[in-house]
């Protein structure tokens, strides 16, 4: 086998050409549609990062407006509490307040009933007392002639035990 130096320089020379049109036909447009595609790539995900890092402050800043939102209802509740309790105190003092003024308005009503009966029973007072007396002087006289038949009746019954024995 021998070498013959026409035969390698033009396989030479063929090459080089072959890798030159390759080159302009086929690498070129094909590292140039690579490079376009990684940067439509590399475009999507920073795109795709930006729209994460955004999604996560919105999520963030719902998360402190939720927050906030509720801080101010739990304060807005417990003014409403207070305001409840307050007002029902309040309440609870004027009908506190307006059950004392009904009880003396009462009482001193009571008073001037009382002084009433007071003055139209003393003018008639010896004559209750005369029938009082009465009334008294005649159950103790129904009672002396209920205790006197009891014990006329346990004479009666002993004198005829006593004289059944003999």
């Amino acid at each position: 086998m021998t070498v013959q130096v026409s035969v390698t320089v033009w396989t030479i020379l063929c090459f080089l050409a072959l890798m030159l049109i390759l080159d302009r036909l086929l690498f070129r447009p094909l590292l140039s549609f690579m490079d376009k595609r990684q940067g439509k790539v590399d475009a999507a995900r920073e795109a795709k990062e930006t729209a994460l890092r955004q999604r996560e402050e919105e999520l963030r800043q719902r998360e402190e407006d939720t927050a906030a939102a509720e801080k101010k209802a739990a304060q807005e509740a417990a003014a409403a509490v207070d305001a409840a309790r307050t007002a029902g105190a309040a309440a609870a003092a004027e009908t506190k307040s307006d059950s004392a003024r009904r009880l003396e308005e009462q009482r001193a009503a009571l008073e001037q009933e009382s002084q009433a009966i007071q003055s139209s029973i003393l003018p008639r007072m010896g004559e209750l007392a005369d029938a009082f007396a009465q009334r008294l002087q005649t159950w103790q006289d129904q009672e002396d002639a209920v205790q006197g038949d009891a014990a006329s009746a346990l004479n009666n019954a002993s004198a005829g035990i006593t004289g059944e024995t003999l």
